[in-house]
């Protein structure tokens, strides 16, 4: 008798210890589903990048004429964000057809574009109207930040377009020379 309470005492405590495990796994799996969701939001200007509402670099291997907008998306292949949000970025150009995504990969090839267009840090995005002028900048880390980019340079090429001046806002900061308006 005393030998069987024992064996399910242990039994038992066997039992609690595989539920406390599988607790433990399912909240892992949550947090990790909650930190993919909090990413830091807005796209941030970094202090680098070409001029906002200024003339774009016209690099050989970029027409900006061919839609809307052209998101040129600078990207290294050593960059575990890039490649994460490499087929994202692909997915936003099929998607949208007045925007246009183009990927420049850092190698010895496209030092210059990257120098350029001022850029240092990747993934850098850089948003261009069909006019060449800079409508939007910033490191962004996720899909959402880099719709919210988007959706920014949209914003200022309607305001551009219907001649009503924008106030500086959003999150890809003041031009270099302007400032924040309150």
């Amino acid at each position: 008798m005393e030998g069987s309470v024992w064996v399910a005492s242990y039994v038992l405590l066997w039992l609690t210890v595989l539920g406390l495990a599988a607790a433990v796994v399912a909240l892992l799996r949550q947090i990790g589903v909650l930190h993919a969701r909090l990413h830091p939001l807005g796209v941030h200007f970094a202090g680098e990048g070409p001029l906002l509402d200024g003339a774009a670099p016209l690099p050989l291997e970029i027409a900006y004429g061919e839609a809307d907008l052209t998101l040129v998306a600078f990207t290294s292949p050593t960059c575990e964000v890039c490649k994460t949000l490499r087929p994202s970025l692909q997915a936003l150009d099929r998607a949208y057809r007045e925007v246009a995504v183009r990927l420049v990969e850092l190698d010895d090839s496209t030092r210059t574009t990257f120098a350029a267009f001022n850029v240092r840090s990747t993934p850098y995005l850089v948003a261009v109207d069909s006019l060449g002028v800079v409508r939007g900048r910033g490191v962004a880390n996720s899909l959402e930040q880099v719709e919210e980019l988007v959706d920014e340079a949209r914003a200022r090429t309607a305001g551009a377009d219907t001649g009503v001046a924008r106030a500086e806002g959003g999150t890809s900061g003041p031009a270099e020379g302007q400032e924040r308006s309150a």
